[in-house]
């Protein structure tokens, strides 16, 4: 195989972050916990949700490592932060057996990395307050978009925490 993608309608492309975007994403947040003076953990995944780099803090829980990775996983499909809302119109089932699911995080502090309304990848933020956590993954976020020269939004509908 010569390494060209043959255009088929069976086949798709999709966009996906780089090891050096990642790290990029991964030190904004950081840069804004120490601003904050927290101590987090944060996993940033591609869109296929597979790990790509990954950062504990000296002083961070233990918890916030598997944390802040099902955070980034949740993230690939969805922010996290906009969880509470959305379960609201739901029934009772799936209120109560969507947070059952492996892997899955539903509250604040995992965003999707997006272009053009594609998710690239995610991060996960854990280890300070859901709102601090908020505010390092889309410090993260803003990094990216602007590395990716677009403006950083979420996905169409959905509100800023």
């Amino acid at each position: 195989m010569n390494g060209k993608t043959t255009h088929t309608p069976y086949l798709r492309q999709v966009g996906s972050i780089t090891l050096p975007l990642a790290r990029h994403a991964l030190q904004a947040a950081l840069d804004k916990a120490a601003e904050l003076s927290v101590r987090i953990s944060v996993s940033v995944v591609d869109a296929a949700g597979h790990l790509i780099h990954l950062a504990h803090m000296d002083g961070a829980t233990l918890q916030s490592r598997d944390i802040a990775l099902n955070k980034a996983l949740t993230a690939v499909g969805f922010s996290t932060s906009a969880w509470e809302a959305r379960l609201e119109s739901r029934s009772a089932a799936v209120r109560q057996g969507l947070p059952l699911q492996p892997r899955m995080a539903l509250f604040g502090g995992g965003e999707p990395f997006l272009q053009q309304g594609a998710t690239l990848g995610a991060i996960g933020v854990s280890g300070a307050s859901e709102q601090e956590d908020v505010l390092c993954a889309m410090a993260a976020v803003h990094a990216v978009a602007s590395l990716l020269d677009q403006p950083s939004q979420r996905a169409a509908g959905e509100d800023r925490a």
